[in-house]
């Protein structure tokens, strides 16, 4: 499974997903904890872990509608250039997809040359429809899985406790230890502090956590 998961999912694409579905753990915990207050751990691990598989698959789903999406963009371009009269409405039409990403990073004439890069490279492509690929299929299973993997430590109280209020605490400490250690190695990996990052990350919880807490959950 871990293979799966690296063979289709580069490292930052894993962590986004991962810390992702810990903070929506946090939070479908206690929108069940509102929503059963008086059940049992048994029914709130039947909600909890039903609402985490709920959001693997829709967040599978999206990757898939997200990488169609991309594709889309590129045929897009494709379709721009072929389909241009001069060299710069073909740069129009690249700029118009490509402008809000790299204009923020880079200087006009560093763009400009982006721009025209692109358009020697479009004008080598053979326009095709975008559609879904397997790739795309494989990398939503793998976000789903991943998901799912990583949100089980969070409901695992609900089987080893028997008090619903200790299992909820419980669960929100293993999510938020897990949240910070997923900051930690993402700074490591951005070149930041991850000491910095791991805190910045786990506050975002822990803000989560306390709101809950205040509104009875």
């Amino acid at each position: 499974m871990v293979s799966f998961i690296r063979r289709n999912l580069d490292a930052s694409t894993r962590l986004g997903e991962v810390l992702f579905g810990l903070i929506m753990a946090l939070g479908i915990t206690g929108a069940v904890r509102f929503g059963l207050a008086d059940a049992h751990n048994r029914e709130l691990f039947i909600a909890v872990l039903g609402c985490n598989i709920a959001w693997s698959i829709v967040d599978g789903v999206m990757f898939v509608l997200l990488s169609l999406f991309e594709r889309g963009r590129r045929a897009r371009i494709v379709n721009v250039v072929l389909n241009a009269d001069t060299d710069q409405a073909a740069i129009e039409g690249i700029q118009k997809e490509l402008g809000n990403r790299i204009e923020p990073l880079m200087t006009p004439s560093e763009c400009d040359q982006v721009y025209r890069w692109v358009l020697d490279q479009a004008r080598r492509t053979k326009f095709e429809q975008s559609r879904i690929r397997r790739e795309d299929i494989l990398g939503g299973i793998a976000v789903g899985t991943l998901i799912l993997v990583a949100t089980l430590p969070a409901v695992l109280p609900f089987l080893l406790f028997s008090n619903p209020n200790i299992s909820v605490r419980i669960s929100n400490t293993i999510t938020l230890i897990m949240m910070f250690a997923i900051g930690w190695w993402w700074g490591r990996t951005a070149g930041t502090s991850p000491y910095h990052t791991g805190a910045a990350v786990a506050g975002v919880g822990l803000v989560l956590v306390l709101i809950t807490i205040a509104l009875g959950g």
